[in-house]
């Protein structure tokens, strides 16, 4: 984690970089990271550039830093992520300070329709990232309030620590250059972070392949303890044979009778079920024979394939205490059988070594299904998401759907709001437009027509007015698609519906 110094300096480095620019994308990862999209004028190359700022509350690697690059959204925006996509409209980064000469850094971020102060706040493991409007009041966290600092209310005014986060004076990059010291401090949390993932991925690929290996072995020793039982059924029919050459002597009733053995001479005892006719016992023991004969069998095939698991497994710790490397481990983690085993140990599993809170991992659930939009899947791959209600258009526009993605809607009348998901795409393939477009013109008041006029829009130029009735939005800017209805096309994309 940063020190005061190492944050004031970072501060410092970065300001003339992110100051005055546009903010494109929120994308937050997990309940520690935050990525903002940064969109400015670079001086140097004179030329518009795009940086991915990271504020980090990780309890051991929080700091505000560049990112190489802004990673993929979560198909489900977490909470923080979401409140702010929804009131942060088009704003600026106007600029960053340290308050109260603490390890607390604001970030402001301004606009025409107000704006929100972004406060990361480096406290070890209770360290947090708050959103709080342009009077001080708090009006969300990324981690909950309980386990960081509980003294804080949502719809309070914020309040300082009582106590200063860190004295430390310490500077591991005193004489860096601004440019220097920002590669330097990413390096070395992302070699950290590299070695967190490493250390955590090998542990539960460990854990995993042991506890198989170890249910595997048990299994091979049952299995040659019950092909050992097994195998005496042989002597099951040795004795139906002798049985049959006395029949003549046993009468009802008898719980033994005497048989010579013709091979070695000698006299053998035969046991009997008094409650069975001589034929009903010669009877148990031959089926006791074949029963045991195809159990002999059966015991056989899964003992060899037991034993060939068990050799695999071997290999694949063997295999896996050699890896050192992330991207080696991810590798290995990918492979099929791997995959399995680690799901089936760990189904909850992130594989990235950062720790997840429960409650999110059921995001989608928790989400009303009223508010849930209808997915289909074009023939490219991508979404279209269409909403059910006007509350659910609302919650989709505004919420789930991302900046690039795009809003479609039927020219002059009322619909569903309908979004195709370009998923990082820069321009959506034709056939996904005109399949988007179908599905706009389907859930709207022109679904019988042959013809129809479709405004396209990116959603970042799609804003709901303030008080304005579910469903309403207004649109700038966009291009317009003149669709020629297509019966086979329509019929394709609502067949690709993806199951809830």
């Amino acid at each position: 984690m940063l020190s005061l110094p190492e944050l004031a300096a970072v501060v410092k480095a970065l300001t003339p970089l992110v100051a005055e620019s546009r903010l494109q994308r929120i994308v937050q990862t997990d309940e520690f990271n935050l990525y903002l999209e940064l969109y400015g004028w670079d001086e140097p190359t004179q030329t518009g550039t795009k940086r991915a700022l990271l504020l980090s509350c990780h309890p051991s690697m929080g700091r505000v830093a560049l990112a190489p690059d802004l990673p993929k959204a979560p198909a489900w925006p977490l909470d923080f992520a979401a409140y702010l996509k929804a009131h942060l409209g088009r704003v600026r980064l106007k600029g960053l300070r340290l308050i109260n000469e603490d390890r607390l850094l604001g970030l402001l971020f301004e606009g025409k329709e107000g704006g929100i102060e972004l406060v990361l706040s480096l406290m070890g493991p209770r360290s947090n990232v708050y959103a709080l409007d342009l009077q001080g009041k708090l009006l969300a966290s990324m981690r909950p309030l309980s386990g960081t600092r509980s003294e804080l209310q949502l719809g309070q005014a914020w309040t300082n620590p009582d106590k200063k986060t860190d004295l430390s004076t310490t500077n591991r990059w005193p004489a860096l250059a601004a440019s220097a010291l920002l590669a330097a401090v990413e390096k070395h949390y992302r070699e950290a972070e590299n070695k967190a993932v490493s250390e955590h991925l090998q542990g539960t690929l460990r854990q995993a392949i042991k506890r198989e290996l170890d249910f595997a072995i048990r299994k091979e020793a049952n299995l040659r303890r019950d092909l050992d039982e097994a195998k005496k059924a042989r002597e099951k029919k040795q004795m139906g044979e002798l049985l049959k050459s006395v029949m003549s002597q046993v009468q009802p009733g008898d719980t033994r009778v005497v048989a010579k053995d013709f091979e070695t001479g000698e006299d053998v005892t035969i046991t009997l079920d008094p409650t069975l006719s001589p034929a009903q016992n010669l009877d148990k023991y031959f089926k006791s024979y074949h029963k045991g004969l195809v159990g002999t069998n059966m015991l056989g095939q899964q003992l060899e394939i037991t034993q060939s698991h068990v050799s695999d497994l071997r290999e694949l710790m063997t295999e896996l205490e050699s890896l050192e490397k992330v991207e080696a481990l991810r590798a290995f983690a990918e492979r099929p059988a791997v995959r399995t085993l680690h799901h089936k140990h760990f189904p909850e599993a992130s594989g990235d070594g950062v720790k997840r809170p429960a409650k999110k991992k059921p995001q989608k659930k928790e989400i009303p299904s009223r508010l849930l939009p209808k997915r289909y899947l074009t023939a490219d791959g991508l979404e279209v998401w269409v909403g059910r209600s006007d509350e659910g258009n609302d919650y989709l526009t505004t919420k789930l759907a991302n900046g690039n993605d795009l809003f479609f809607h039927v020219e002059g009348y009322p619909g569903s709001h309908t979004i195709l998901r370009l998923d990082n795409k820069k321009e959506p393939p034709q056939e996904s437009l005109l399949e988007a477009s179908e599905l706009a013109v389907q859930f709207s008041k022109m679904k019988d027509a042959s013809k129809a006029t479709i405004h396209i829009a990116p959603i970042k130029q799609v804003h709901k007015p303030k008080d304005a009735k579910p469903g309403l939005v207004f649109v700038n800017k966009g291009s317009t698609l003149q669709l020629r209805r297509d019966p086979k096309r329509l019929e394709r994309i609502l067949n690709a519906r993806i199951k809830e």
